[in-house]
């Protein structure tokens, strides 16, 4: 019944998060404990164990999810940039990768392993959103455009390393480790799905080389 006045982007911006526990917050709803959660059922998590074992991701293996795929074009890292990461991930520094997406984001998965040969697998367009949230659970570590998985990845406490569009600033990850990369341009914060100035310079502009030492860098906090 009462008018909660929204001040964005006039007078501030604020993560989504924030900006949702401060509306709550109107009504005297809070909470100590900021971090967002999964409930994922036992079932799910059996599941995606047994899709694990049998890919042969156990305790001992140093591998990563990849997500190449985002709704919008002006959120995905270039496939031939995102080739070169997987590359050097695979050859320098011996991960296993393991690519997720939608059924029709198969495709861009597809086109990297292509490029990088042995020492990857893919379940794109194999998983439900929740048998997602429960791979990015056992995994060491996403690499990722600012897509949904990120957010997943953050509810259930996986590392982040986010190929960060500057569309808009307000999706990053919330409360988990992370790496947000890209390149700073004069016309950030467009909100458009499809870049306006034609060059994609936020991201076409990140060098692989930074995308592979956050990762190791992220890996390496895991232990």
């Amino acid at each position: 019944t009462d008018w909660a006045e929204e001040t964005e982007p006039e007078m501030q911006t604020r993560h989504e998060v924030r900006r949702q526990l401060d509306l709550v917050a109107g009504i005297s709803c809070c909470t100590d404990d900021e971090t967002m959660r999964l409930r994922l059922p036992a079932e799910v998590r059996q599941r995606v164990a047994h899709t694990c074992d049998r890919l042969d991701l156990g305790a001992g293996q140093r591998w990563a999810v990849v997500h190449p795929g985002a709704s919008a074009a002006s959120r995905r890292y270039p496939l031939g940039l995102f080739a070169q990461v997987c590359r050097q991930l695979v050859d320098a520094h011996g991960l296993r990768l393991i690519f997720t997406g939608t059924r029709p984001e198969k495709s861009l998965s597809d086109e990297i392993r292509a490029g990088i040969g042995a020492g990857s697998d893919s379940l794109a367009g194999e998983l439900t959103v929740v048998e997602l949230a429960a791979l990015l659970e056992r995994a060491p570590l996403l690499i990722a455009n600012n897509t949904g998985p990120v957010h997943l990845a953050a509810a259930v406490g996986c590392p982040v390393v986010d190929l960060y569009a500057l569309t808009n600033p307000q999706h990053t990850p919330w409360l988990v480790p992370h790496r947000v990369l890209y390149h700073d341009v004069p016309c950030r914060w467009c909100y458009k799905s499809v870049c306006p100035q034609e060059h994609h310079d936020c991201l076409e502009k990140v060098p692989p080389e930074a995308v592979v030492a956050a990762a190791i860098e992220l890996l390496a906090t895991r232990g």
